[in-house]
């Protein structure tokens, strides 16, 4: 586990360009072994999960997370 959080603290202390540069990378991978849509379909549902876990995390209420939402867009 000690390798692990070694490895992870190293990754997070990179530039940004080289996480986007890992992020392609891993994209490419899943695109040759699933395909253009079955990958973007994964990481949109990713998304959603990611979401989801967030608002339940902090125990928001999801209107208050569509009027913040919705509010920052549609004001005039």
């Amino acid at each position: 586990m000690s390798f692990i959080r070694r490895a992870l603290g190293w990754f997070v202390g990179l530039p940004r360009r080289y996480h986007g540069v890992v992020f392609a990378c891993l994209f490419w991978l899943l695109w040759m072994i699933f395909g253009f849509w079955r990958t973007l379909l994964l990481l949109v549902l990713a998304g959603i999960g990611y979401v989801v876990g967030r608002i339940l995390e902090e125990n928001q209420s999801w209107r208050a997370l569509l009027d913040k939402l919705l509010s920052e867009r549609f004001t005039e």
